[in-house]
């Protein structure tokens, strides 16, 4: 799963810095104009290729693209002054160049402007070519990899907004944001032992928005593939602060699905103030720090990430949910210290289902890993109900991307968590070899506000094992409220931990909730 690789080296493909290149030339499209596609054509076009046999998609591009290094297909830039769309309307167009070793594989990408459409393919000029030089044969009927839209998110220059770029990936930002954890339009047999499914998208329609209207949202519609299912997807973007994309979803089944992940999310953890750090620099280093989980009956739930040794699988089952999402907390430089990755401004995205998705659950995988370029992150929905070869799924939800919000969760949250040993130099006090010691602290504006003396009490309990010498009391030195405890496992074995404050018959924080394994890495 070393996708995220992919898309840090795309970063040298795609920037806009000012570099003397060779404009080369290429064929254009000679398709012409035909009716504009709505999203009822694209879903018709998915239960159609549903009832087909799967074609695994063959890469169309030359063996010049695909025999490139990474530092050869790192000196393709795309020409700052060739986005389509520049016309001081809301949205301007790049694209992402096949090759290399990951993007063989190509996208049909068609823009509807003007009550028509077209296909894209490569166009004189587009991409600057500062390396190897390709022959006219290698850039015939060359097709993108991908794409990205720009929009005037922080300023009156037109910064990056969503992109899609391999298999069934994108990423979203809002203001202020950089990008971190990647989404996904769906996830099959993720961490089931018979091994993962990626569907692709495979074709594009983008609807561009009128210069002058008050309507500016984008609607990006696809076309999805795979051996088990094909789809539409219906993207509807409203740029902002929080950025917000509505998606709506058609599946056809072509075969039984053992595990079908509705919203899937991946992202990348290290490790944080929770997990032994590596030989490295910096105190934390992850895209996301938590899970975040709000149940059909409003109980709101933090699970902290963690590096580990094996892979893990926690499920957060109920009826229905109204709500999860992967979260990046912690926005404190100095608990990153670094002034590249500046893992402070990457985004939280909030999935929120639009109607009831049923019996089901949260599923977390975290997948061992010493890498900050692999996700090891998969966070996504699972019904209790299989999807069956010739069966139908139609559903939608709203995904947004945030750096702060009040909304998840409205009442107090967990900032952090530590563990480490009970019994430590200086305070054994007849702690079992295997107890723990943890430290949880919970922010809100409330907490922050209530004097030292309140009689807040700390609710926190095992699955096996025994918690004691709970001690609950403000932090003066940066107003949160911190619990310190001790946890003694049951035959040294996993378990899991939940705990909240409350004050009287009030909880006053979201239910913090921890996988203790003897397993951390």
């Amino acid at each position: 799963m070393n996708r995220r690789k992919f898309l840090l080296s795309t970063a040298a493909l795609s920037t806009t810095g000012l570099m003397s290149g060779v404009l080369v030339d290429s064929f254009a499209n000679d398709t012409d104009n035909k009716g504009i596609t709505r999203y009822g054509d694209v879903i018709q076009k998915a239960q159609t290729l549903s009832q087909t046999a799967y074609n695994k998609p063959e890469s169309t591009i030359s063996d010049f693209w695909k025999s490139m290094s990474v530092e050869e297909f790192s000196k393709i830039y795309y020409n700052p002054n060739k986005p389509l769309w520049n016309d001081g309307g809301p949205y301007q167009l790049q694209f992402f160049h096949p090759g290399g070793p990951w993007f063989h594989d190509t996208v049909d990408i068609n823009l509807q402007e003007n009550g028509s459409e077209k296909g894209q393919t490569i166009q004189p000029g587009m991409f600057w070519y500062e390396g190897k030089q390709p022959a006219l044969s290698d850039m015939k009927d060359l097709h993108f990899a991908g794409f990205r839209v720009h929009h005037q998110l922080n300023s009156e220059y037109y910064d990056e907004l969503i992109s899609f770029l391999g298999s069934n990936y994108f990423r979203v930002l809002g203001q202020g944001q950089q990008y971190g954890l990647s989404i996904r339009g769906l996830a099959i047999d993720t961490a089931e032992p018979t091994g993962e499914e990626f569907p692709l998208f495979k074709e594009f329609w983008l609807e561009k928005p009128e210069k002058d209207s008050d309507e500016n949202n984008l609607v990006i519609m696809a076309l999805m593939d795979s051996p088990s299912v094909a789809g539409a997807y219906r993207f509807t973007i409203q740029p902002g602060k929080d950025t917000v994309v509505d998606i709506e979803v058609s599946l056809f089944a072509r075969k039984d699905i053992n595990k079908l992940g509705l919203a899937p999310l991946t992202s990348m953890f290290l490790f944080g103030e929770n997990t032994k750090g590596l030989d490295d620099y910096r105190p934390e280093v992850h895209d996301s720090d938590g899970l975040m989980v709000c149940t059909s009956t409003d109980e709101w739930i933090w699970r902290p990430l963690a590096r580990r040794k094996n892979l893990t699988i926690s499920a957060f089952i109920g009826e229905n949910t109204n709500g999860f999402g992967l979260s990046q907390r912690d926005k404190n430089f100095n608990h990153y210290g670094d002034l590249e990755s500046r893992y402070q401004k990457r985004p939280s995205i909030w999935i929120e289902p639009q109607e009831n998705w049923g019996s089901g659950h949260v599923e977390l995988v975290e997948i061992p890993s010493n890498l900050e370029t692999t996700d090891n992150i998969v966070a996504y929905w699972v019904s209790d109900k299989q999807m069956k070869t010739g069966s139908e799924l139609q559903y939608s939800y709203r995904l947004t991307s945030y750096l702060e919000s009040e909304q998840w969760p409205p009442a107090g949250k967990s900032m952090s968590t530590r563990e480490g040993p009970a019994n430590r130099a200086g305070f054994s006090y007849g702690h079992s070899a295997q107890a723990r010691f943890f430290v949880v602290e919970f922010e809100s504006t409330e907490l922050s506000e209530l004097p030292a003396d309140s009689p807040i009490e700390a609710i926190f309990n095992c699955q096996a094992g025994k918690i004691y010498d709970v001690k609950t009391f403000k932090n003066t030195e940066n107003k949160l409220w911190r619990v310190e405890f001790n946890m003694e496992p049951e035959n040294d074995q996993p378990c899991d931990l939940r705990g909240y404050l409350r004050m009287g018959d009030r909880a006053l924080t979201e239910t913090w909730t921890y996988l203790y394994t003897t397993r951390y890495a």
